[in-house]
């Protein structure tokens, strides 16, 4: 047994002595940190701006793309109403049916 606790005060020694040395290490730690964060952040801020402004430039193009077939189907309606009242009644009859079906 007593060799079990030499162990174990062992590598309390060292554990203590682990924690000793990282505290003196913090501060160039914590600056390497840093300053590779800081690389990172630019470089990221960067792609992050090219980013927004490809995501701005495709959001415009669906928007118009959705106004466009917007203006399409209306047109549609505007000259065959009656295949878009039976196709809703249709639709409509079909979601009736599969709510109310029992099994």
């Amino acid at each position: 047994m007593s060799e079990t606790t030499h162990s174990a005060e062992t590598l309390n020694e060292a554990l203590a002595l682990l924690n000793q040395a990282a505290k003196e290490k913090r501060g160039e730690v914590e600056k390497l940190v840093n300053d590779k964060y800081t690389d990172l952040k630019s470089l990221l801020g960067g792609s992050a701006q090219a980013s927004a402004e490809w995501l701005k430039a495709k959001g415009k193009v669906a928007s118009e793309t959705m106004q466009e077939a917007a203006l399409d189907v209306n047109e549609s309606v505007h000259q065959h109403p009656w295949y878009y009242i039976g196709g809703a009644a249709f639709g409509a009859l079909i979601l009736g049916y599969m709510l109310g079906h029992r099994d």
